[in-house]
């Protein structure tokens, strides 16, 4: 039915992953805008009435290391994967792009290790 020519697609993608992001951006700031709104109204209904203020809770945050150290190993195992994978297809010389996602994941990590030492004392 639709014959899509290679150049198309290539153009078309990246739109699309860029239409997505900006997508969930909006729709993120969205729905925390209608929490803070709902949360607003809580109180002013709650002081109205003269009935104590709703205690918040409090999320307790994880430790910004743990968050690090995380995608540290996403993407040094992405980058394991791609040069897997790429190697034996393209050759040692362009395989070696594998190492660009391997070094932002091998700084994640020793951030994440420096992080950590950070918190401890």
């Amino acid at each position: 039915m639709f014959e899509l020519s290679p150049a198309v697609v290539g153009i078309a993608v990246p739109v699309m992953f860029l239409v997505c992001g900006v997508a969930i951006a909006i729709t993120a700031m969205i729905v925390n805008g209608n929490q803070k709104e709902l949360k607003h109204r809580e109180r002013i209904l709650s002081m109205e009435k003269g009935i104590e203020l709703p205690k918040d809770i409090v999320k307790k945050k994880r430790p910004a290391y743990l968050t690090m150290r995380a995608w540290g190993m996403v993407f040094s195992f992405i980058s394991l994967a791609l040069m897997i994978g790429l190697i034996p297809e393209v050759g040692f010389r362009h395989g070696m792009w594998g190492f660009m996602p391997g070094g932002l994941g091998a700084g994640l990590l020793v951030a994440a290790y420096f992080e950590q030492k950070d918190s401890n004392r």
